[in-house]
């Protein structure tokens, strides 16, 4: 007689252990308790629940990893080991089969297969929700109108208009638009959001997120090179305001409606590598994209990138409504997004696109590099050898605390004077502004890599060809929301513990 059906044996029968194998074998023990023979009874489990082999494991070596960035100071040297080092992690995912790092590139936080800022990577089939990350559609958004207006009337009505920080509009001032009655809410990683598309919309969030204000006087060959490539309507622009411009800039992503749906993608994931595949990191899952569920994230993938193109030019369009102007001509650009190359599915981190588009025009990018210097426009070189990539901005060398250690006292209390003077120095002459009112240096300036190197290796490993500088007139910056009581008391336990334990310390070697 043979003993009760156990879980060991439908594994050796071929089952892959996971989730699923727990009503398989409940299933087998209802065939089982029906008299059912074993081979027949195996038979028939097969038909109801069919056998899934391990289909993906980790590679033995990591896929091939390009690198545009160059380090000249122990610090970034430490800063591109770092970023390599999570590269290689991720590189080893079996359906990843090239990477690539920007000059801009950094570390993050996170657990093994996290990508770093600055990092990109070419997929066959699938798509990793943690390869563009939880800020979904992080993009860049430009309006060019005439310059005729001084920057302090253009500040003074983008302050009244925008909206940063934390959560969305207050019931009573929520905008509208028609992305929202877009037919997608019966997608599973959609359904029932569409309040939170609602919320949302005109907001931009905190932390590197900016409104920043510029002027643009194009040249000749500036204009001669965007007509070549096609940019007929800027071109003729140009030529019609003698290439002079006022420009509205906004840095940001999908806001809550994004978070969500990353949410739900990274919890798909992980649950289908958990089911087809081994030791793969939570950071690296991925969804096939010809299963189901791959197919209904790459569609909400591109409604959340409709959804903040429309908040991006809903903010412009207040903006010129208030000026009594409308657009002249806008652009944009994502670079936290997942975009299809032909079979093949290009994720990017704070990477922006450089190949040509589907009219054969090469793409044109915005590129800030910090609050104080130039946006630059670019028109992509399409270089292979780089995944057609180019940088998002200048990344950092230095997290955010590490920026700020230097500005406080012995109390870990910023000083003022210091913050003021830091800022007087790199941003002089600029109508900077801050949504909470206090300044957040881990957003100013230096808080950022060199500007400068940053553009040269945009020229030196033939990323992408610039064609416009949008100088800097003035900037809301997000920062960080300020923080909160009992952030401050948490902070101070901290240090006051680490003090103790370097006293400690000293105290034991002197003994």
């Amino acid at each position: 007689m043979n003993m009760e059906i156990k879980a060991r044996d439908l594994i050796a029968a071929g089952w892959h252990e996971g989730r699923r194998l727990g009503a398989a074998l409940r299933r087998a023990r209802q065939l089982e308790a029906e008299g059912i023979a074993r081979e027949d009874l195996l038979v028939q489990l097969e038909e109801e629940f069919p056998k899934q082999l391990i289909v993906a494991l980790p590679r033995t070596e990591p896929a091939p990893l390009a690198e545009a960035i160059e380090a000249e100071t122990e610090e970034e040297t430490d800063n591109v080991l770092q970023v390599r080092q999570r590269m290689i992690e991720l590189l080893h995912m079996p359906v990843i089969n090239r990477g690539v790092i920007m000059p801009d590139a950094c570390p993050v936080g996170g657990g093994p297969g996290t990508i770093p800022v600055g990092g990109a990577i070419a997929v066959e089939n699938a798509i990793i929700p943690g390869a563009h990350s939880a800020d979904i559609c992080c993009s860049m958004f430009a309006t060019f109108f005439p310059a005729n207006h001084p920057t302090t009337e253009i500040m003074d009505h983008l302050q009244k208009v925008t909206h940063f920080g934390w959560g969305g509009r207050p019931r009573g001032d929520q905008w509208t638009s028609p992305v929202l009655e877009e037919p997608v809410w019966d997608n599973p990683f959609l359904a029932q959001l569409r309040s939170r598309a609602q919320d949302f919309l005109g907001t931009q969030g905190d932390g590197n997120h900016f409104a920043y204000v510029g002027h643009v006087n194009f040249t000749e060959d500036q204009r001669a090179a965007l007509e070549s490539a096609g940019y007929t309507d800027l071109s003729k622009w140009i030529e019609r305001r003698d290439g002079e411009f006022n420009v509205l800039v906004t840095h940001h992503g999908s806001r809550g409606l994004g978070a969500d749906v990353y949410k739900r993608g990274i919890k798909a994931a992980k649950k289908w590598c958990r089911e087809n595949a081994k030791n793969i990191p939570d950071a690296a899952a991925w969804l096939p994209f010809d299963s189901p569920e791959g197919q209904s994230y790459w569609d909400a993938l591109q409604y959340v990138g409709r959804w903040t193109k429309q908040n991006h030019a809903s903010i412009h369009d207040a903006l010129l409504r208030r000026l009594g102007q409308r657009a002249l001509v806008q652009i944009g650009n994502e670079h936290n997004f997942v975009w299809k190359r032909g079979d093949v599915f290009m994720h990017g981190k704070g990477a922006t696109p450089a190949w040509k588009d589907d009219e054969g025009r090469p793409l044109l990018g915005l590129i800030p590099l910090n609050m104080a210097r130039e946006i630059l426009l670019v028109l992509g070189n399409d270089n292979d050898d780089y995944l057609s990539f180019c940088p998002h901005g200048a990344g950092r060398n230095r997290s955010r605390t590490a920026t700020l250690k230097d500005f406080r006292n012995d109390d870990g209390e910023l000083d003022p004077g210091r913050v003021q003077e830091s800022l007087a120095e790199t941003t002089a002459g600029l109508d900077i502004r801050w949504f909470s009112g206090s300044p957040d240096l881990s957003e100013s300036p230096i808080g950022y890599k060199d500007a400068t190197k940053v553009k040269a290796q945009i020229d030196r490993f033939k990323l992408a060809h610039v064609v416009g500088e949008i100088q800097p007139r003035g900037c809301i910056m997000a920062g960080e929301a300020p923080e909160m009581p009992w952030q401050k008391a948490r902070r101070l336990k901290k240090a006051a513990h680490k003090a103790e334990r370097r006293e400690g310390a000293a105290e034991a070697a002197m003994d």
